[in-house]
């Protein structure tokens, strides 16, 4: 019995480890989404503004070359947002698995810690029944050295 709760505890131990290391890749995944995700937030406050300044120098009127240059830039900026959306998207799928596999690992860390509670409470109560036996045995003892005399 006391084999089986140090394996457990080894294991528990081992668990309580990939939890721990399964919580850290989805936290810095998550740092990674965020900062993809602050990234495209920022462009698209840029295109937002570069769009309201083009609206406003239209009505008061632009020149021909500074247009087609806005509208190259509109169109860079464009290729930046797609770009960017694209790894918002990835950061998002990986988060997502991190996510997943710390649920993964804290199940199974719960599991063997429910293991481990059920067996302590077991080793109580055999203790119990073997030190209730004990007293029984030296009441018994007692009580025959008692009469014998």
């Amino acid at each position: 019995m006391l084999i089986q709760k140090d394996r457990l505890e080894k294991i528990l131990v081992v668990k309580n480890a990939e939890k721990n290391q399964a919580s850290s890749e989805y936290q810095l995944a998550l740092n990674i989404f965020e900062t993809e995700g602050h990234a495209l937030y920022e462009l698209l406050k840029k295109k937002e503004t570069l769009e309201a300044e083009l609206q406003d120098q239209l009505k008061s009127g632009i020149p021909i070359a500074t247009l087609k240059q806005q509208q190259f830039f509109m169109g860079n900026l464009e290729k930046n947002l797609m770009h960017q959306q694209k790894k918002v998207s990835h950061a998002r799928a990986y988060m997502t698995l991190k996510e997943e596999k710390l649920k993964e690992h804290s199940v199974e860390y719960k599991k063997y810690e429910v293991l481990d509670d059920k067996g302590k409470i077991y080793r109580k109560q055999v203790d119990s029944k073997m030190e209730a036996t004990f007293i029984d045995e030296i009441s018994i003892l007692h009580y025959s050295q008692h009469t014998n005399r």
